[in-house]
């Protein structure tokens, strides 16, 4: 089988991971264009043989400015591959991710020119994102996720809330089967501290660190982590560890300097350290000098959790796990997580702290979390799945 992996600005190292597998057995190639605000450090880790091709924006220089992405993203039609149709053309199988980009209608084009079959990843669990009823935005959205709805030969949504969304915007069951994505289970596992790490942070290996790892953004609950944390050091319960508590944020985002202004405020700013950006084949170093993982995400009108690399990551790294009954998170985490009501810094300071003082809920959290993750996100077993899928369309 020939297939064409098409993700545009969206290609990345972590879901590849399922794909990779199937190198053996498929001629792959993954089509991607790179555009300003992607970073291009994750596509050079796929290993899937890789073919870049421009897009509109990229050629009309309109990655420099939002403002001049703004109609383009004003009539939804954005990450146009030029060339990908005639592309397509050799390929038994085009695989685009979601309904709504141009990338996916022009898999759709040339499935009418050449007969190629579409299959499309479909990660989006907010059903009808993208379209408006008065056609005053997204015009182009509109008409493309129909299109893809009504042509594609096969969907593969990345959970059960993502199949749901496609269901309701009319897509039949019978064309939509569930795949998660697969994690390196030997790249993250439970390892003992990095030393190196702990240095270069600052951190004393005494400390107990609770790890964040995702975008600064008010969306993923990093507030809410904030007044939990001043929370859990106020508390006498524990004086024990006040001293060496300790919060790691990986990742960066617009509210970075917001979140530093309010720890000030609070005069907590000494137990959080920022480790900014960091290299995807690096960050498993990352989880190995954690003892809890807290990603509390929070639902807004355009966006919930859709998957969260980070939660199969976690678990895969046996780090015992507190977060929030938000989007996708309780499917991915089942129960090997504690998860409390999104948007209650009040709730999270209990599930920390509950966490934090009992020994034994901790190990069996970590005991669960390698488990879930061996069971449900073995990437060479999501591979084999995938593939059945692809035989099954030819």
């Amino acid at each position: 089988m020939k297939i064409a992996i098409i993700r545009g600005p969206y290609l990345n190292k972590f879901e590849m991971q399922s794909f990779e597998p199937m190198l053996d057995s498929c001629d792959l190639t993954a089509y991607y264009c790179e555009e300003m605000w992607r970073t291009s450090e994750s596509v050079k880790a796929v290993d899937i043989p890789k073919k870049k091709l421009r897009s509109i924006e990229g050629v009309m220089g309109l990655q420099v400015s939002k403002f001049l992405r703004y109609p383009f993203g004003l009539v939804g039609y954005r990450h146009h591959m030029i060339g990908l149709e005639n592309e397509l053309k050799s390929y038994d199988i085009a695989h685009p991710a979601e309904t709504y980009h141009a990338f996916s209608y022009q898999c759709i084009k040339a499935k009418r020119k050449y007969g190629t079959k579409v299959a499309v990843t479909c990660w989006e669990n907010i059903p009808f994102f993208n379209e408006t009823p008065n056609l005053r935005g997204y015009v182009k959205a509109n008409y493309i996720k129909k299109l893809v709805r009504d042509e594609a030969d096969l969907f593969i949504a990345i959970t059960e809330r993502a199949k749901e969304a496609l269901i309701y915007e009319g897509v039949p069951d019978e064309k939509i089967t569930v795949i998660p994505i697969g994690m390196d289970l030997d790249r993250f596992k439970p390892r003992p501290r990095d030393k190196e790490i702990i240095g270069k942070l600052g951190l004393n290996e005494d400390d107990f660190i609770i790890l964040f790892v995702g975008v600064l953004s008010i969306y993923k609950g990093v507030y809410e982590l904030v007044y939990a944390a001043k929370r859990l050091l106020l508390d006498k319960d524990l004086d024990f560890i006040k001293e060496h508590l300790k919060f790691v944020l990986v990742g960066f985002g617009e509210e970075e300097q917001g979140i530093k202004k309010l720890l000030k405020n609070l005069g907590i700013l000494e137990h959080f350290v920022f480790a900014g950006h960091q290299p995807y084949m690096q960050i498993h170093r990352f989880y190995s000098i954690a003892d809890i993982f807290t990603l509390p995400s929070k639902p807004i009108k355009t966006w919930q959790e859709q998957f969260g690399m980070v939660f199969v990551e976690a678990m895969a790294s046996g780090l015992p796990i507190v977060s929030t009954l938000s989007g996708s998170i309780p499917e991915v985490l089942g129960d090997a997580a504690m998860l409390i009501q999104p948007a209650d810094a009040y709730s999270l300071y209990q599930g920390l702290k509950e966490v934090i003082i009992d020994d034994e809920l901790r190990g069996g959290l970590r005991l669960k979390a390698r488990k879930r993750a061996e069971e449900n996100f073995n990437p060479q077993k999501i591979s084999i799945r995938i593939k059945e899928e692809y035989e099954r369309l030819l």
